[in-house]
């Protein structure tokens, strides 16, 4: 594929990925107000955390202070993270196919951190990187695509032949599986026949200089355009959820903080209450003009 081809491409399927990515993380951000729950043990809370205890067991605990500790939270979010730990302790057959899926991935992502930080050394006149990390970055690299690898093909027939899977597969979602599939399977063949530390920081050198005449081995080529395609496509995907799972924690499971008198949360929650309620329920009454409200206060019955 020549060179401009190529970087056009690129350009556009990055455009793509940043609009889609930015429009859907805002879009999730301003969702409404969740449901409190008052769920517990929640990690921040200092002492309590570890037993399954929350400020609510405190008498008059709204006068008094509360006590949060970042270190358990993040040592919690690691182990979820990075680890996948609700998996292993609940689905541990899954886990053994999960856990190399999304830790190739980090891996992968934090190589393409080095690469392009060395393509921009590189444009800017720094020089190439030394041997040793152009070879660090190789088996980084290759270690990367054969985890996410093994874990898209793993995941893949477990969702084909296990009924508790599979009957709960859409055909999105193995449209995705096959997709990274291809994108670590094309890893793998630049890995193996490239010079993978020079030939793709060099590509990325050409996109951050528009340099339109770069040439790239093929299997380089077909890398790029197919990890390309997937960040293009991703974020109008439930691939999305790693950047839900932020709301869904910090701002559902773990956001307990109290509604006090006259606070932001009163007044989106007092908002909420006013909207007109249409749901079609006999039970509810609803007409379209009674808010929730008029509603959770009506007599029953009447």
């Amino acid at each position: 594929m020549p060179g401009v081809i190529l970087v056009v491409t690129t350009y556009v399927l990055l455009v793509v990925f940043l609009v889609g990515f930015v429009a859907r993380t805002v879009r999730l951000a301003r969702l409404p107000v969740h449901l409190r729950w008052e769920l517990a043990p929640i990690p921040h809370e200092k002492g309590k955390g570890h037993y399954g205890g929350s400020y609510l067991e405190e008498l008059d605990w709204w006068t008094k202070p509360r006590e949060k500790s970042l270190v358990a939270e993040l040592r919690y979010m690691l182990l979820e993270i990075v680890f996948l730990k609700a998996v292993f302790e609940h689905n541990r057959r899954l886990w053994w196919f999960s856990f190399p899926f999304h830790f190739g991935l980090y891996v992968l992502v934090a190589v393409a951190a080095v690469v392009l930080l060395a393509a921009a050394g590189a444009a800017v006149g720094w020089g190439a990187a030394a041997p040793a990390v152009r070879a660090g970055v190789t088996g980084a690299a290759g270690l990367g695509y054969a985890l996410g690898a093994i874990g898209a093909l793993g995941l893949l027939v477990k969702r084909a032949l296990e009924p508790g899977l599979r009957d709960f597969t859409s055909p999105a979602a193995r449209f995705n599986l096959v997709l990274l599939l291809t994108v670590f399977g094309t890893g793998i063949g630049a890995v193996a026949t490239a010079d993978y530390a020079t030939s793709l920081p060099g590509y990325l050198g050409a996109v951050l200089t528009a340099n339109l005449a770069v040439t790239v081995p093929p299997i380089v080529a077909a890398h790029v355009l197919v990890t390309c395609v997937f960040l293009a496509y991703l974020p109008f995907t439930t691939m999305m959820h790693f950047v839900a799972k932020y709301f869904t924690y910090h701002e559902v499971r773990w956001n307990d903080e109290p509604m006090m008198p006259g606070s932001r949360m009163e007044k989106e929650v007092e908002r909420l209450l006013a909207q007109p309620v249409t749901w079609a329920g006999p039970h509810l009454h609803a007409d379209g003009k009674k808010n929730w409200v008029d509603i959770a206060t009506e007599e029953v019955g009447k």
